[in-house]
């Protein structure tokens, strides 16, 4: 939720009692570079700090000194307070003249300093100009319900990242890795989703995309339609209760239907569980050690290769084990977060 500006950063015109002093721009640059540092800018703030540049050009100025202060406070292990960066700000914008002519220390500093603010300021023009992707993460066991600014929502599952990009007014999510469940609200410009170098265009749709090590890439549809976009073209497409692997080396793959048990347990994540259907009880173990620092060990090799179906709790290893312990005749032993399976004697 946007943070609520101060008066000196809104965009409205000035007042008729003349323009903003030097310290009024200091507060409000100050206020805008604590802001950054809170957390990224949505695209209502980005525009809000374009049109406060562009109210006045001493702002751009006190901008990129409040940037250079801040930097030079995180670069030093502190924290600056805001106060404190106002008034230092303030204070370099309104240095006595007698400092600023005549001290050659000072005209060589100024030079020094100059070619510094050249170059920040250039940074401060891309920073403004050039939108910097917003990332959402999650840790082992974590799972995250993300609201964009377009109405749709994501749910990330556990160890999980995206990064929302702003393309001239699309909306475009990069899932890098883990598991998402997309909830794409009706839009004149659909939102857009990558995965492995491959995007789709949603318009109303619910559907889940997976990007797992050493796996395809996956995207299951529960609601809706996807539009697959190559190079800027819609073509073919994946509808509801259906499921497509796309292949590493981009090789053209046709989606394949679901069942609805088969689609439950595709998203069975999303209540907190795992589904197996079939896979062996090493793989099972393995997907485990996503949700949990437990871990599952297999002692005897073949007792590794039995096949395992069933929902289970992803939070539970320990008992997901002892399940599959009374299923295939073994035991379990554990001990200092490590649980091993193995035949009985």
């Amino acid at each position: 939720m946007p943070l609520p500006l101060p008066r000196n950063m809104r965009t409205r015109d000035r007042p008729m009692d003349g323009p903003e002093s030097s310290a009024e721009i200091a507060r409000a640059a100050a206020a805008w570079v604590a802001r950054m540092d809170r957390a990224p800018l949505d695209a209502a703030d980005q525009q809000r700090l374009r049109q406060w540049l562009a109210g006045d050009i001493r702002r751009r100025g006190a901008l990129v000194r409040a940037q250079a202060l801040w930097q030079q406070a995180h670069a030093a292990g502190n924290t600056l307070h805001r106060a404190h960066l106002q008034a230092a700000t303030s204070a370099t914008a309104t240095a006595p003249a007698r400092h600023r002519r005549g001290d050659g220390r000072y005209r060589a500093l100024v030079r020094w300093s100059g070619a510094v603010a050249a170059s920040l300021v250039l940074a401060a023009l891309l920073f403004v100009s050039v939108p910097v992707p917003t990332a959402y993460a999650t840790a082992k066991g974590e799972m995250r319900r993300v609201p964009l600014a377009d109405g749709s929502t994501l749910t990330l599952n556990t160890q999980s990242r995206v990064s929302i990009h702003d393309d001239d007014g699309r909306l475009r999510v990069e899932v890098e890795r883990g598991e998402v469940f997309f909830e794409a609200a009706a839009n004149a410009t659909p939102l857009r989703v990558e995965v492995d170098g491959r995007r789709f265009d949603a318009g109303t749709a619910a559907f889940a995309v997976r990007r797992l090590a050493g796996q395809p890439a996956q995207i299951v549809v529960q609601t809706g339609w996807l539009d697959a976009v190559d190079n800027g073209v819609a073509s073919a497409g994946i509808g509801a209760n259906m499921r497509l692997s796309l292949p590493a080396e981009r090789a053209a793959a046709a989606p394949t239907p679901l069942s609805a048990t088969d689609l439950q347990q595709e998203l069975a994540w999303r209540d907190g569980k795992i589904a197996f259907r079939g896979e062996s009880l090493a793989d099972a173990a393995h997907s485990f050690s996503r949700y949990s620092d437990v871990r599952i060990v297999i002692a005897d090799p073949d007792l590794a290769g039995e096949p395992i179906t069933g929902l289970f709790a992803a939070s539970n290893p320990v008992g997901f084990a002892r399940a599959a312990a009374a299923v295939f005749g073994a035991q379990a032993h554990q001990r200092d977060g490590v649980v091993v399976l193995s035949r009985r004697p």
